[in-house]
């Protein structure tokens, strides 16, 4: 996974896509009847889903208003990612919690997930796991918005439901009262290319234990995947976000320069022997905040050999993949 998930979202909603029924017959003299218009797809109702400002989703006021003080506060944790919202709850005990919300793909149901109504939508409830609870919401068309509460620190307890539960509220409310708010992104923007088009299906395959890989991507086209997410198996990712300019952070980091492009190489964590490695290069500048940029991260994990080994792919990718970005 990425060392640093960083995420977006001005108002640009799409035209509704209406589902139109079939024409019945009636008494004369009187105009056949048609169904109820009603949105098909995510897009339909959310519009474009590479523009969204998911923190118009997350309201840290209508959170904490929502839940009367039984999570603490929430606070904006800042841009992490082109695909989420995060924010940080300080937890009445004194614990520390995270909320995501926003992040779009398909919908996944384990069988026995409880299905809930909330607005208009079907909620998934995620089985829960230690620290970790996640809800879906869920679209016609099977995509969904994804809402996960995480505990950072303090102990486990049985907040963390409650927290994404809240989130969910606040989610559903605010697409249901078209409050979803979208980002002006200058033509440039690596939110407006699919990374799946940046990075040459066949040049992952040279990877060893990627020779069949395809390309996975997500519905807001900020993310590509070649490979399995497991630990155990060599995958390949590129990220389109945003934040902090890419940084050398310890000592298994450098600073070079790949296909023109300033980039630091750095491998997970800071320890060599984990076989996971980051190449990043920032882009043009995002949103109000200033020194805040565009990032293209490109990760490799290589089970089968150490982190030295993931950033040697890691480059070799990077050099295929930057000429490819819209230039700066």
């Amino acid at each position: 996974m990425p060392p640093r998930p960083r995420f977006l979202g001005v108002l640009v909603l799409l035209a509704a896509v209406l589902l139109v029924a079939g024409c019945t017959g009636g008494p004369p003299g009187k105009p056949a009847q048609a169904a109820p218009p009603g949105p098909t797809t995510a897009e339909s109702v959310l519009g474009d889903p590479r523009t969204i400002d998911a923190c118009s989703l997350a309201d840290p006021a209508a959170l904490n208003e929502s839940g009367h003080g039984e999570f603490g506060r929430a606070e904006n944790a800042g841009t992490v990612s082109l695909d989420y919202c995060l924010l940080r709850v300080r937890l009445p005990e004194g614990g520390l919690a995270q909320l995501k919300v926003g992040e779009l793909a398909p919908a996944e149901q384990q069988q026995g997930d409880p299905v809930t109504r909330n607005g208009s939508f079907d909620v998934v409830q995620d089985a829960p796991v230690p620290s970790h609870c996640a809800r879906q919401i869920v679209f016609p068309d099977r995509t969904a918005m994804r809402v996960s509460a995480d505990l950072l620190d303090g102990k486990p307890g049985g907040r963390l439901c409650g927290l994404a539960d809240a989130g969910t509220r606040t989610a559903v409310a605010a697409i249901d009262q078209h409050r979803v708010e979208h980002r002006d992104y200058p033509p440039n923007s690596l939110a407006l290319v699919d990374p799946c088009s940046v990075l040459d299906t066949a040049d992952v395959r040279q990877v060893p234990g990627l020779e069949r890989a395809t390309p996975s991507g997500r519905p807001a086209a900020h993310q590509c995947q070649w490979g399995q997410a497991d630990a155990a198996s060599p995958r390949v990712q590129l990220v389109h976000t945003a934040g902090d300019p890419p940084a050398v952070l310890h000592g298994s980091a450098t600073e070079e320069q790949i296909a023109g492009r300033r980039t630091v190489t750095s491998v997970v964590g800071g320890d060599p022997r984990v076989p996971l490695c980051s190449a990043e290069t920032g882009h043009v500048p995002f949103g109000d905040d200033r020194g805040q940029v565009e990032v293209a991260m490109l990760v490799v994990a290589f089970p089968d050999g150490d982190g030295i080994d993931a950033c040697d792919f890691a480059r070799g990718l990077a050099e295929r993949a930057w000429p490819q970005l819209p230039r700066t």
